[in-house]
């Protein structure tokens, strides 16, 4: 339970008792939105509108109205895209997927003409926003660019391996195109036994360590680093086919992740980047104000969460999870490639996104997608690629994190030290690096814990820059764009 907060301290906030009845509120519209059951027999959904003038005069409404599916919904499509193994399968499951794409083409352009249309003065992506965007991140989100990669290449390189019939070239779109996210998912370095292909013999290598072992120990690190203090809870709810996602119940004292039922190389990374995003709920003072404690600058919560997950591409930190050495660097070549592929569809997605300012009809919105997929290398289906506009903030806040963690790896690597590389090669968090630092990780939880403006990403920025250790030499020298 959240610790009462003093209504003297935060004018706005009637009582303690009434700050602790809301968590609880918020909680439960969580745990319901989740499909589990609330903490009160009474509906959350019912407390809520009984409560609407207290959550108004708090600044919640607009956050609660989305809970409960109020606010104008995200066009998204129904049914779950399974991942089997059988390429027919998957063809089949792509079919529906697509089928359902093309249902809703006409919705997903009426959604996005009207967000241009009620955008005003800041872009249409982030208006009518729960909470409002740092003026400063919205400007840094705004200015991101980035060319499209040919991403058949990386594609192709993937499918050999995997012994998939086709390649990502336009004359094999079809194989490709329904094959994409398989593969994205790590499903291509997976062998017959479970555990990536690509060893020296050709034979499979060992299986990655079972869901329950892999979150134990995964979260056990982040305890160790003091991202997730002892008595905040984790408890997570398994959905299969389902990708991650953090939903904070109750802050700061319990947080729930969703994750698939499945482990796959990509598994580490998805368990680190949302553990990342629990720890930065996690670390939220427990009297800050109610509204702080549930705001979130995009940019710096998804530069966090790559930072963190970026740990994942060295064999030092992958060893530390019992992976043999053979299998850690065949996951560190595929984190690497993956991240690759998907900064390149991030940058097609801000293409699309630039060229729909000048359309009119969704016929039109399906041109621009078809140029677009064709700049790919890929060929995508364009109502996917079209679909993929709802989430074009979520896009801009990584392709805008990836420099933002850059430019942190900067600063701890000037103050803590890199060790002998880094996570592109195989040593991070080997050697004499920020990593192995208690100095470092005290450091980033401080800023991570800093709500208002000081919990921007300018403003985490400005606390790891604080007067601390004497900057170090090192052997290798890296220089990144400050984002």
């Amino acid at each position: 339970m959240t610790a009462a907060v003093p209504a003297a301290a935060h004018p706005g906030v009637p009582d303690a008792a009434h700050v602790v009845y809301v968590e609880d509120l918020l909680a439960d519209l969580q745990l319901e939105r989740a499909g589990l059951p609330g903490r009160d027999p009474v509906p959350a959904a019912r407390r809520a509108r009984q409560a609407a003038g207290e959550l108004a005069d708090l600044g919640l409404s607009r956050f609660v109205a989305e809970l409960l599916g109020e606010a104008a919904p995200v066009p998204a499509p129904s049914a779950v895209l399974d991942l089997e193994a059988d390429e027919d399968g998957r063809r089949a499951s792509y079919e529906v997927w697509c089928a359902e794409a093309r249902e809703l083409t006409d919705e997903v352009w009426r959604w996005l003409a009207e967000r241009r249309r009620a955008a005003g003065e800041l872009p249409w992506w982030c208006g009518e926003s729960a909470l409002p965007l740092p003026h400063d991140s919205v400007r840094r989100l705004a200015e991101v660019t980035a060319p499209v990669r040919d991403l058949s290449e990386i594609a192709a390189a993937w499918a050999r391996p995997a012994g998939l019939r086709g390649s990502a070239t336009a004359e094999c779109n079809a194989t490709a195109e329904y094959n994409w996210r398989w593969l994205l998912l790590g499903k291509g370095v997976l062998g017959p036994s479970g555990g990536p292909s690509g060893g020296a013999s050709g034979e499979a290598l060992p299986p990655l360590p079972p869901l329950n072992e892999l979150i134990t120990l995964l979260v056990g690190q982040a305890r160790r680093r003091g991202l997730l203090p002892p008595v905040h809870q984790v408890k997570v709810l398994r959905r299969p086919n389902t990708p991650s996602m953090v939903m904070p119940v109750r802050l700061p004292g319990s947080s729930l992740l969703s994750l698939p039922t499945a482990v796959t190389p990509v598994t580490v990374q998805y368990l680190q980047h949302e553990l990342a995003h629990l720890a930065e709920h996690a670390l939220r003072p427990a009297d800050a104000p109610l509204v702080e404690r549930w705001t979130f600058d995009p940019l710096r919560s998804e530069g966090w969460a790559l930072l963190l997950e970026h740990l994942a591409g060295s064999t030092a930190f992958l060893a530390r999870l019992g992976i043999d050495e053979e299998t850690a660097a065949v996951l560190a070549r595929f984190y690497a490639e993956e991240e690759r592929f998907s900064r390149g569809l991030m940058a097609a997605d801000l293409a699309l996104d630039t060229d729909l300012a000048g359309c009119r009809t969704s016929a039109e919105a399906l041109d621009a997608a078809s140029a677009v997929a064709a700049a790919t290398g890929l060929e995508w289906a364009p109502e996917l690629l079209l679909l993929r506009q709802t989430r074009v903030l979520h896009w801009r806040s990584y392709l805008a994190g990836y420099a933002w963690r850059d430019t942190v790896r900067t600063e701890l690597d000037a103050r803590f030290g890199d060790g002998d590389g880094d996570c592109d090669g195989n040593s991070c968090g080997g050697g004499d690096s920020w990593v192995d630092r208690d100095e470092a990780w005290a450091l980033l939880r401080s800023a991570l814990a800093r709500t208002g403006p000081a919990g921007s990403a300018g403003g985490c920025l400005d606390a790891l820059r604080l007067p601390g250790p004497a900057p170090r030499t090192h052997r290798t020298h890296r220089t990144h764009p400050t984002p």
